[in-house]
């Protein structure tokens, strides 16, 4: 077998000279030269790339630390080097991809070292000999959540165990999973080809039972460990205020699954006193007059909303007063954090170029009538995105985009509005399409943006968001995000698509998702 281009190099040594690797792609290609040719110099291009012969713990460290993976002690009763990674340890939040994906390579080349790699067989019968020429595979799943549902370290992982590490890890033990992983597995099921059979969905018992000598399974499934935790949502601003917003998110979505989902709220106002600005007509003109001078004072003319001093702009203070309640500390704050962000997002330069391919899809767009209390509305429509065909940076650009068409929607009053203006239409609603919601749409990364955009630069500007035909599946990526939200979570209506029909827009003019194969 003739490696093209140059001597590449496999554990420092020239691959064409190492006969146990290149006998080990034949086989895996079945002994089809043109193909193995092609995998081996695919798999010592990305070794060079990747750097593997120089990863070290050093590289990675926080991922160390948080102890969601490690090459276990003790061999398997077959004799196998054991791999184990720790689901409910990683965090889609927390996670370095480029860190993750070298931890996750760095185990593998652990792991390597301990198996064998026979060389062609003298004589046509011969066995290899020495250790196992494949790993064992252990992923714990109990406390599997959408934070661990990381499909860019999962399609690297398939990836590196297809092209880089072919056949060198002969089973996968799926322990414990929960329902919830299994929608996720239907979406990577597909990515493994013929490699999704080495995977076996086994409970705690069985591990220990059937592939480990009594006392040298890994420390997490032996008889005396303490177990795992009750799934526990954890975020970058864990604390125990937000479990009590998880739990609150989580009592809303049973709530719904009883039908008691909250309805008496005004479809004006935005449904939680709680969460209402200040009326504008409460207020002593005065005092409004005082409260806007004082915040005019705080915000440089240098910081521009929409091409003129926002200073200048009296319906815009008025409005993030209003939002803080009329504290101009609060105000001046959260005022200057977000022009600060719109000049750094260069968020009057948006355009529908710089995110054609999210146009395209769809997936979000203002619709054509106004909702009943004539208000604009943004739909979502969930199935539409996917967290391995998105870019990032085009979502949240499209995201921004959209927020500013809302707002060219919109009124906004100034203090000294007059009686007539105050009926003006100052707040939207969003209605996001939750049929067919699946792991694919669980994008954490991008709902973190989406509620920061909603809460600091925009804030207040819904008036309603309607969570449409929420699949089962929802209710765990409900309460990852729930803490996120804050009191926020209250303008969250779990609801169907025939009753926004029925209670939000007049006959025939909701959203066309809505309506389509006799939703409504």
């Amino acid at each position: 077998m003739e490696i093209p281009l140059d001597r590449r190099k496999y554990h420092h040594q020239p691959a064409v000279d190492n006969a146990a690797l290149l006998w080990w792609f034949l086989r895996d290609r079945r002994l089809d030269v043109n193909e193995a040719t092609e995998k081996l110099v695919k798999c010592l291009r990305w070794r060079q790339k990747f750097r593997v012969e120089y990863l070290g713990p050093d590289m990675f460290m926080k991922e160390l630390r948080a102890g969601k993976g490690y090459v276990h002690e003790h061999r398997d009763l077959a004799g196998r080097p054991v791999m184990v990674a720790i689901a409910r340890r990683h965090s889609i939040f927390e996670r370095d991809l480029l860190e993750s994906s070298r931890m996750c390579t760095w185990m593998l080349e652990t792991a390597l070292k301990r198996l064998s790699m026979a060389e062609p067989p003298k004589k046509p019968a011969q066995e290899p000999e020495g250790p196992p020429e494949q790993a064992l595979g252990i992923f714990d799943l109990r406390g599997f959540s959408p934070l661990q549902a990381d499909l860019e370290v999962a399609g690297f992982l398939i990836e590196a165990l297809y092209n880089y590490y072919p056949g060198r890890t002969g089973k996968v033990l799926l322990v414990g999973a929960p329902e919830l992983f299994k929608a996720f597995w239907d979406n990577i099921k597909p990515l493994l080809g013929k490699y999704s059979k080495l995977a076996d969905f086994v409970t705690v018992d069985e591990l220990r039972e059937n592939y480990f000598k009594p006392g040298l399974e890994p420390p997490e499934f032996r008889k005396d460990s303490s177990g795992v935790p009750a799934l526990a949502v954890k975020t970058c601003v864990g604390s125990a205020a937000l479990a009590s917003l998880a739990f609150a998110g989580a009592t809303a979505w049973s709530a719904r699954k009883r039908g008691r989902t909250a309805r008496g709220a005004s479809l004006v106002g935005v449904g939680s006193s709680q969460i209402s600005i200040v009326d504008a007509g409460a207020v002593d003109q005065l005092s409004a007059e005082e409260a806007v001078r004082q915040l005019q004072k705080q915000i440089p003319r240098s910081l521009k909303w929409r091409g003129r001093p926002a200073c200048e702009n009296r319906a815009l203070l008025w409005w993030f007063l209003r939002d803080r309640k009329l504290d101009v500390g609060e105000a001046a704050e959260k005022l200057l954090k977000c022009l600060k962000w719109r000049q750094d997002f260069s968020v009057e330069k948006l355009g529908p170029e710089l995110f054609m391919k999210e146009m395209r899809s769809r997936k979000a767009y203002l619709h054509t009538h106004h909702d009943i209390a004539g208000r604009p509305v943004l739909v979502v429509v969930a199935n539409r995105h996917n967290v391995l065909e998105r870019r990032f940076k085009e979502s949240c650009c499209m995201c921004a985009w959209y927020m500013e068409r809302v707002l060219d929607k919109l009124r906004t009053l100034e203090p000294s509005g007059a009686p007539e203006e105050q009926m003006e239409i100052e707040q939207a609603i969003a209605v996001i399409d939750l049929n067919g919601f699946s792991p694919l749409q669980a994008d954490l990364e991008f709902v973190c943006f989406m509620v920061d955009v909603i809460h600091n630069y925009y804030p207040r500007r819904f008036a309603r968001i309607l969570l449409v035909d929420a699949p089962q599946m929802f209710e765990s990526f409900w309460r990852s995000v729930c803490p996120m939200l804050h009191h926020y979570q209250d303008l969250a209506e779990f609801t169907t698509a025939s009753e926004v029909c029925r209670r939000y827009f007049a006959p025939q003019q909701a959203p066309p998702e809505l309506m389509r194969s006799f939703r409504h």
